[in-house]
């Protein structure tokens, strides 16, 4: 199933690749990638991957184009600050700031917070439109600690300071391969591909 994805983010783009390279989701990349400014207006995950995959569908009909779209959408949520940043992660502290500037605002904001409430979350929700058919929305999350510091240097976004406590490292240390069996999007990935073979099974039998 030729796939296009809803994103431009290049840590994204290069794991769900990874993620979907031995399956039936065939994600291709164009020489040119559709860029499309879309409101994420919807108050959930799952809205939000959904707007995305929507918008570029659109784009690509109109371009004639017939093929699937996949969409994700993520945040990590924090515990102490009750669920924030949540849907607005890619926007905490304000959309003047980069990366390096919001992972040193949440730090800032959990200062004096002892370890045990540094509890956290990365959520993860994909969203697949194909050109007949109903929309399919899949979600992962994985369990983790936000440190006090930033470690290693790999991954992107909130990676350098969430620790994954099963291999006792940041995702932002471990290596592509390490994470991408563990994420929130590796979960929110086997979700999607078990609705897939659900779905084709079922096809199978009528």
């Amino acid at each position: 199933m030729k796939t296009y994805l809803a994103t431009t983010n290049p840590g994204k783009r290069r794991e769900l690749k990874a993620l979907f390279a031995k399956s039936a989701v065939q994600i291709v990349t164009p020489r040119k990638i559709v860029e499309l400014e879309v409101v994420e207006s919807a108050t959930t995950y799952a809205g939000n991957a959904l707007l995305k995959a929507e918008a570029l569908a659109a784009a690509l009909r109109e371009r004639h184009v017939a093929a699937a779209v996949l969409a994700d959408d993520s945040g990590l949520e924090v515990v102490a600050l009750d669920g924030r940043p949540g849907i607005y992660s890619a926007r905490y502290g304000g959309p003047e700031m980069d990366w390096p500037e919001r992972r040193a605002a949440l730090l800032h904001e959990l200062r004096g917070v002892p370890p045990y409430r540094r509890a956290a979350r990365f959520v993860c929700a994909l969203a697949l439109v194909e050109p007949h058919g109903k929309p399919i929305v899949a979600t992962g999350e994985v369990q983790g600690y936000v440190l006090e510091a930033e470690r290693g240097t790999g991954g992107f976004g909130y990676d350098a300071v969430f620790l994954y406590p099963r291999l006792g490292r940041s995702f932002a240390a471990l290596s592509e391969k390490e994470k991408n069996a563990v994420s929130h999007r590796y979960n929110a990935a086997q979700a999607l591909l078990t609705i897939l073979r659900e779905r084709g099974a079922q096809a199978g039998l009528l």
